[in-house]
């Protein structure tokens, strides 16, 4: 079973252990395994053979092994699972088989590590499959690590699902240079962005300037991003009717230049153009010059075509009238649109968080637009208008909407408050289905269904909960555990909902989300996935520079405190440009030391930063602690001592008995990062650390 403290799994070989390490509420792989793709590719080749991503599987149900290859339909092929010298099953036949899908589900017959082979002509590549049985893990099958298995799982299954979902997928593979969705909404672009963005926080990233390789960075999310960029167009901007410069963060950002940049599609601005901010704010790639899609961001950088998009919604934010400070379907409305403003918010948010220049105006018209005099859009009862009606008093207002009352509320800097706290009781008196404050105008899917189920109101509380770094809700009736997890846990009882009704995970054509329904008008397959994904996630905005979490992402460096004292570490995230990011949830360890297998979590607040304190249980040493971002992204190591450094016979103080004990191991190496007769951390015991010592003396005898 997996161990918590060690990491061991109990009748299992050796090297299988170190696979796996639970971090509160996921199972987080480690770097040799992160969820990239373990391709063969051959260098100059002009074919090739890809297999899906590592993932995670149960003893208990079959899960779907798949692939792709780019060599001519008829080439020979075969898929392998791993377990054929066990089971004695043949490959599976995949000559003819869809080349831009090759799927089968299969049933591990027993818990270990798995290598699956697809081989197509004289290509072969392999992935990993760690499979898992829910009776040996700690707390057997109703456990955390259970839990936590599940969870990873339905991710790996709802990706899976998109993929199989793009348009025209078949036709496209392997030569298209773009991809979409367009699963209902009739809104490709918005739905395609939420879709790359799903991808993109579950750790799927293209890094700028080099080509990827791994199958989702290679054909989902580039060509997703393709999609979004060749279908936006120039929009002329200029001054707003109070004088605001929109024309800012691009190159010659005069009136000369001032060209923002907006989707094609003409209908639903309002919402297209703040969807269209999503994925391209999330790829963590803004130095990426576009050489691959025609049309007018050809020969610009991510990053200015973000930056122009994000002038434009500045722009088109209303200039007047009960709806100032919002906008509506289209731009420059006197009406504000209370479902349009969530995706706005959330885009001036990401944008920011990506690094971007938001006009600090557009946040105060936003503000004006909440309160009264102004549009009165967010209510004295917390919750969020439809149509903004310049009163605190309600206009078709819903549970779907009240979330988006918190989203507002964290990008004008209000964390606390009356106004935070009456949305946050409106969140809580729909969460198990109302009636709640405010009254019901918006059913999702059937009007019992207006939150769990109904992807608008999950995303919306999920966003403003997490920014506003609120961890249980009264209302939320989920009991504590497993683990550590918290009574009223509302974000567990989100996972616990979406893990359950994920439908058909085990199938080749599922992993889908049928039981959820988008919104009140509309619904979409592949937009309630994005969704799901984007809910499971560990972040909220946009996945944090992995450069930066990995060499300064935890602090401080070292400390010395006393033995049974308490530690506290503080974890940041950031962009690349060093924004911090709110909503992250970080995962701490002790990886070694006396306390090894101690754990917390938390979520970053509008700061970036979160902390995790821990008591000292195991007497006198050296622990080495580090943080963790979803499966990808993993902090630099740091120190807690436990004792006075130097006090080698742990009789509380430093003094010449303890230079004699270093004395006796001179010119020794140190048997690890955390030997306590190597005091200065330089791998070897030497006359520095006697010299370090004694200018730590607090006794002259022994």
């Amino acid at each position: 079973m997996l161990n918590r403290s060690t990491g061991s799994v109990s009748g299992e070989p050796s090297g299988y252990v170190d696979k796996f390490f639970c971090f509160g509420r996921s199972l987080v792989k480690n770097s040799a395994l992160a969820l990239v793709a373990s391709a063969a590719l051959v260098s100059g080749a002009s074919a090739e053979t890809l297999l899906m991503p590592s993932r995670d599987a149960r003893t208990t149900a079959p899960v779907v092994v798949w692939g792709v290859h780019t060599q001519p339909a008829g080439t020979p092929c075969a898929l392998t699972f791993g377990d054929e010298a066990t089971t004695g099953l043949p490959p599976f036949n995949c000559t003819g088989v869809d080349r831009s899908y090759i799927a089968q589900a299969h049933t591990y017959p027993g818990q270990g590590t798995y290598t699956a082979r697809l081989t197509v002509g004289l290509e072969t590549t392999t992935t990993t499959i760690q499979v898992f049985d829910p009776a040996l893990l700690i707390g057997g099958a109703a456990g955390d690590n259970n839990r936590s298995l599940g969870i990873n799982m339905a991710i790996q299954d709802g990706l899976r699902y998109l993929w199989t979902t793009q348009i025209n997928r078949a036709a496209n593979f392997p030569a298209g240079t773009t991809t979409n969705w367009n699963g209902g909404l009739g809104f490709p672009q918005a739905e395609t962005s939420l879709a790359v963005l799903a991808f993109e926080n579950q750790g799927y990233k293209i890094t700028a300037g080099v080509a990827p390789t791994g199958i989702y960075e290679k054909y989902i999310v580039r060509r997703g991003l393709n999609y979004i960029i060749a279908n936006l167009s120039v929009q002329t901007l200029g001054l707003t009717p109070a004088g605001n410069n929109p024309c800012v963060g691009v190159p010659a950002a005069t009136f000369a230049d001032c060209r923002g940049l907006m989707p094609t599609d003409a209908s639903d601005r309002g919402y297209t153009t703040a969807l269209a901010i999503l994925g391209l704010a999330g790829s963590g790639a803004l130095t990426q010059v576009n050489t691959e899609v025609a049309g007018v961001t050809n020969g610009m950088t991510y990053g200015e075509i973000l930056q122009r998009t994000v002038n434009t919604l500045a722009w088109g934010q209303n200039d007047s009238g009960n709806g100032r400070g919002g906008w509506d379907y289209g731009f420059n409305s006197t009406r504000g649109d209370g479902s349009t403003l969530g995706w706005d918010i959330l885009a001036l948010a990401d944008a920011n968080a990506a690094g971007m220049v938001v006009p600090a105006w557009t946040i105060s018209e936003l503000n004006v637009l909440m309160s009264v005099p102004g549009g009165g859009m967010l209510n004295s009862d917390g919750t969020w208008d439809y149509v903004a009606n310049g009163a605190l008093s309600n206009s078709s207002v819903g549970p779907a909407k009240n979330g988006i009352g918190l989203q507002g509320l964290f990008l004008v800097g209000e964390t606390t408050g009356a106004r935070v706290t009456a949305v946050t009781n409106a969140i809580n008196s729909w969460w198990n289905g109302g009636p709640g404050i405010g009254g019901d105008s918006w059913g999702c899917g059937g009007a019992a269904t207006v939150n769990k189920g109904c992807a608008y109101t999950m995303f919306n509380n999920f966003k403003g909960l997490k920014l506003q770094n609120i961890a249980t809700l009264p209302g939320v009736t989920r009991p504590a555990g497993p683990g550590a997890q918290p009574a009223g846990d509302w974000y567990a009882d989100y996972e616990d909902w979406l893990v359950a009704n994920q439908s058909n995970p085990g199938t080749t054509a599922g992993g889908n989300w049928s039981t959820m329904s988008f919104s009140s008008i509309r619904n979409s397959g592949p937009a309630n996935a994005a969704i799901a994904e984007l809910i499971l996630a560990p972040v909220t905005l946009v996945a944090p520079d992995p450069v930066l979490f990995s060499t300064v992402g935890l602090s401080p460096f070292s400390a010395t405190n006393p033995v049974g004292g308490t530690h506290t570490v503080t974890a940041i995230a950031q962009a690349a440009n060093n924004a911090p990011i709110a909503g992250v949830t970080i995962n701490f360890r002790v990886v070694n030391g006396p306390n090894t297998g101690k754990t917390g979590s938390g979520n970053t607040a509008a700061d970036g930063k979160t902390s995790f304190t821990y008591t000292d249980t195991a007497g006198p040493g050296t622990d080495t602690i580090q943080a963790f971002i979803g499966a990808t992204i993993s902090s630099n190591q740091v120190l807690a001592t436990w004792g006075l450094a130097c006090d080698l016979n742990n009789d509380g103080k430093v003094s010449p008995a303890d230079l004699l004990l270093i004395r006796g191991r001179l010119n020794t190496v140190a048997t690890g990062p955390t030997d306590p007769y190597d005091p200065n951390r330089d791998g070897l015991v030497n006359v520095a650390d006697m010299r370090y010592c004694q200018l730590r003396q607090t006794a002259t005898t022994p």
